[in-house]
C-alpha cells in the first residue's frame, strides 16, 4: 500500500465516480479501477459496491476512507511541520543574555519573538559575558545577547543595539544637581564603582578607556559583576559609576543620572557559534537586528 493507493480511494470515495475520480487524478479509468481492486485485495475486503451504474462504499470502505483522509492530512501537516522547522518558525531555540540586557532591549525582542514565531520553544537564561561566551563554544545556548566577544575563531556576532554611557551619581552628589551634560574628568576624584573585567572584560576597558582619553586614571573601589549593584552601591553614596543610559529605567532610589560630553557607546550583539545549524538562530537574529535599532531605553 502507497500513499497514491490513498489518494485514490479518498478521490473516489468523494466522487463515487470512476470517470471523474480519473479526470481528477489525471489518470485513464483502467489503472484506477485496478489499483483500487489491489487495495481490496491486499486488505481483504471490498471497500465499494460497483454497479453498471452506481459506486457506493461498503461499510468497511466507509470506515477506511475516514482513515485514510486522516493518515493524508498527518502526512500533510508533517510536511509543513518540516518546512516550517527547517525556516526556523518551530522547534526550540535556547538563548542567553547578560544582565544589562534585561533594562534595554531583550523584554520587547523576546515580546516580539515569542508572538511572531509561537511554535518555537524558547528557553532564556541569565549570565555575565564570559559564561555566555563558554556556553555558546559548547553549544549550551544556541544565541547570546551581549557585548561584542571579539575576535574568537568560531564566533558569529552581529550589532543589534549601541547605547551611549551616563553617569550614576548619589543623590547628595555636587553635581546631582543638574541634567547637563558633564565631562568625565569631572569625576577623576571620585570613587569609581566598575564592572569585573573578569566578567566582561568589553565593558570594563571601554571605561577604562574613556576615563584615559579624559585625561585621568579612574580611582576603583568596588568591582562587581552586574550593573544594578553598582547603581545600588551609588544610591548608598559608597561612590559613582558609569553605565548603560537604558539603567536610568530600573528607577533606582538615591541615584541622579547626568549625561557626559561625548560619550563612549556600547554596543550589544547578538551571537552564535558558527557551527550552530539551528534555524530557529537565524530567525531570531534576523528579528533582533531588525527591533534593536528602533528602541531607544532610558532616553
Amino acid at each position: 500500500m502507497e500513499l497514491r493507493h490513498l489518494h485514490y480511494l479518498v478521490t473516489l470515495g468523494e466522487t463515487l465516480h470512476f470517470g471523474r475520480a480519473a479526470e481528477r487524478l489525471h489518470i485513464s479509468q483502467p489503472p484506477l479501477s485496478r489499483q483500487i481492486a489491489l487495495l481490496e485485495e491486499e486488505l481483504g475486503v471490498g471497500l465499494f459496491d460497483r454497479t453498471s451504474r452506481t459506486v457506493k462504499l461498503t461499510a468497511a470502505g466507509e470506515g477506511f476512507l475516514q482513515d485514510a483522509k486522516e493518515i493524508l492530512a498527518s502526512v500533510e501537516r508533517a510536511k509543513r511541520n518540516a518546512i516550517s522547522a527547517n525556516l526556523g518558525h518551530r522547534g526550540s531555540l535556547s538563548l542567553g543574555f547578560m544582565f544589562a540586557a534585561a533594562f534595554s532591549i531583550a523584554p520587547a525582542i523576546l515580546r516580539a519573538y515569542t508572538t511572531e514565531y509561537p511554535e518555537v520553544h524558547l528557553h532564556v537564561g541569565e549570565a555575565v559575558p564570559s559564561l555566555l561566551i563558554q556556553d555558546l563554544r559548547e553549544s549550551r545556548l544556541d544565541v547570546g545577547l551581549m557585548y561584542p566577544p571579539g575576535e574568537m575563531a568560531g564566533m558569529e556576532t552581529l550589532t543589534v543595539f549601541e547605547e551611549p554611557l551616563v553617569a550614576a551619581l548619589p543623590l547628595n552628589h555636587p553635581l546631582s544637581g543638574s541634567d547637563d551634560p558633564i565631562d568625565a574628568v569631572d569625576l577623576k576624584d571620585e570613587q569609581f564603582l566598575i564592572t569585573r573585567r573578569e566578567a566582561s572584560p568589553y565593558f570594563h576597558d571601554t571605561i577604562i578607556n574613556h576615563c584615559k582619553t579624559e585625561g585621568f586614571v579612574p580611582k576603583t573601589f568596588l568591582e562587581t559583576n552586574y550593573q544594578h549593584t553598582l547603581i545600588t552601591f551609588v544610591g548608598q553614596g559608597l561612590g559613582v559609576a558609569l553605565v548603560h543610559r537604558s539603567m536610568q529605567t530600573s528607577l533606582p532610589t538615591n541615584v541622579k543620572f547626568r549625561p557626559l560630553r561625548n560619550p563612549p557607546t556600547v554596543k550589544l550583539n547578538a551571537t552564535w557559534n558558527s557551527r550552530n545549524r539551528n534555524p530557529c538562530t537565524d530567525t531570531f537574529v534576523q528579528l533582533a537586528a531588525k527591533l534593536g535599532p528602533t528602541m531607544h531605553p532610558g532616553e
